[in-house]
């Protein structure tokens, strides 16, 4: 007699060993990206050969397209299929490259390099783009206008970026779309309303130093944009920032944007709840910072104040140089190597400090070997700084020899160092200057040396197994 319990221990026993797999591949992945998300990092030990000079290097897949996520943890898997393994959670409103298409799944390329797949359902290649100056409103796809709205602001501060209550400001920056309503107060908002996720976390960073919201607002309005959900509307920072209608000819609202009746209705069904919004002060500020190079050349000039000025740590290069940073942050007092970055970032828009702590804050098992590794965890680490990047700007890929290297553009950040293993502190880091050595290789402004020296040196030539991270930064609001 067959018992009826073999087939269910059966099942029981494969689920087991399925189980057991999952944890150990998720284990791998996680040790593998404790340096950062990118595949295409550069972790070349001292056992690599590197290809000879003029070697053709190993051709990259170029992005078609842009698309952006519409809510959060949206699953990256390995194959076009529910059944594939979760590469990563991608964030909301996350820019994605798209590589292919392949039935309801789309083949993207995150910008620290991961290639995966996303269900089409789950990205967006419509946005909307403000212009404040301009008065103008645009619904793209992809990167053709296809629709056109005259907007009206507040009369009393149309060019202001909103920055508390009642200041009457359109704030800057960008924004997804948190809830829309088909039937709102049509005496307030018309016929149609779109509430936007004010206050970003640029707005809450700001916020928080300035003391207008504690730090607790400010951690739970950085967790409510983690969650694709709109973030309190009752603080001192404002809210109930919305695309709406009753009109749109001439200025007459409270900080919102307002459109004709008819030009609202036309948006709001072409338009779901996720949609990127993209806020500019004009349309100049627009074509500066989508410029490729525009984070990179301020970057740049940047390092070039410092490189021309006085050499600031040749007399603290073992002291810590406090940041202005506010309390309550998870990691403070960074190493002078690591400072000397935060300032040239933060000079050039970038608060790579806060930036990491919010990070820190919202995905502490990004940064668990730092932890480890750093017995002081309060510290800000060069590893700390290698993790965020590894994840949030573009890693460029120079395993294929100097080839590769000659095509790092300035203003490309580098880490130097000969230590190994995940989150390595790297000696020196460095930006691209805009000059080249006699072998035609970029040459770099070293921020941080053993005598605290900040220079224009070459890069080491042959020996490219000292250069451990190649970044390159991407659009300025995704650093809000």
């Amino acid at each position: 007699m067959i018992s009826k319990n073999k087939p269910l221990k059966r099942r029981a026993a494969h689920d087991a060993r399925a189980q057991l797999f999952c944890v150990v591949l998720a284990l791998a992945v996680i040790y593998a990206g404790a340096s950062g998300c990118s595949t295409e990092n550069v972790k070349t030990g001292k056992q690599e050969r590197l290809p000879e000079q003029g070697a053709a290097p190993v051709p990259e897949e170029v992005p078609k397209s842009q698309v952006y996520t519409l809510k959060a943890e949206v699953n990256l898997r390995s194959g076009p299929g529910p059944d594939s393994l979760t590469l990563e959670h991608l964030e909301q409103n996350q820019t994605l490259g798209v590589l292919a298409g392949a039935g309801d799944w789309v083949r993207v390329k995150t910008a620290a390099g991961t290639k995966g797949y996303v269900r089409k359902d789950m990205v967006s290649d419509t946005w909307i783009t403000v212009h404040k100056k301009e008065r103008k409103l645009y619904l793209l796809k992809k990167d053709t206008v296809v629709k056109t709205c005259r907007i009206g602001l507040c009369p009393d501060n149309p060019l202001g970026d909103k920055c508390r209550m009642g200041d009457g400001a359109t704030p800057e920056g960008r924004f997804f779309i948190c809830s829309m309503d088909g039937d709102p107060a049509r005496l307030k908002y018309g016929p149609r309303s779109m509430l936007l996720s004010y206050p970003n976390k640029e707005d809450a960073r700001r916020g928080f130093k300035q003391g207008l919201i504690n730090y607790q607002t400010y951690l739970e309005t950085l967790q409510a944009l983690k969650d694709g959900r709109a973030p309190s509307q009752k603080t001192a920072l404002g809210g109930q920032i919305r695309i709406h209608g009753s009109g749109g000819k001439f200025d007459w609202t409270k900080g919102c944007v307002g459109l004709e009746d008819g030009d609202v209705i036309a948006i709001f069904m072409m338009v779901s709840r996720g949609t990127r919004v993209d806020i500019y002060k004009s349309a100049q500020q627009d074509r500066e910072l989508n410029s490729p190079a525009y984070l990179g050349q301020q970057l740049l000039a940047e390092a070039k104040k410092q490189a021309a000025g006085p050499a600031r740590y040749a007399l603290q290069s073992s002291a810590l140089i406090q940041s202005d940073y506010p309390a309550g942050a998870c990691i403070v007092s960074p190493p002078a190597n690591a400072d000397a970055l935060l300032r040239v970032m933060r000079a050039a828009g970038i608060d790579l400090q806060a930036l990491i702590n919010e990070d820190l804050s919202l995905y502490p098992w990004r940064y668990h070997y730092c932890a480890k590794q750093h017995k002081e965890k309060e510290r800000l680490q060069p590893c700390h700084i290698n993790t965020y990047l590894s994840c949030r700007a573009r890693a460029i890929p120079v395993s294929a020899g100097t080839n590769q290297v000659k095509n790092l553009q300035p203003g490309d950040i580098v880490v130097l160092g000969s230590s190994s293993g995940p989150g390595g502190r790297g000696d020196s880091i460095g930006i691209i200057d805009d000059t080249r050595s006699s072998s035609g290789l970029p040459r770099l402004i070293t921020l941080w040396q053993q005598d605290g020296r900040i220079t224009v040196t070459d890069l080491p030539g042959r020996n490219l197994s000292a250069i451990r991270y190649c970044f390159r930064m991407t659009h300025p609001f995704d650093y809000q």
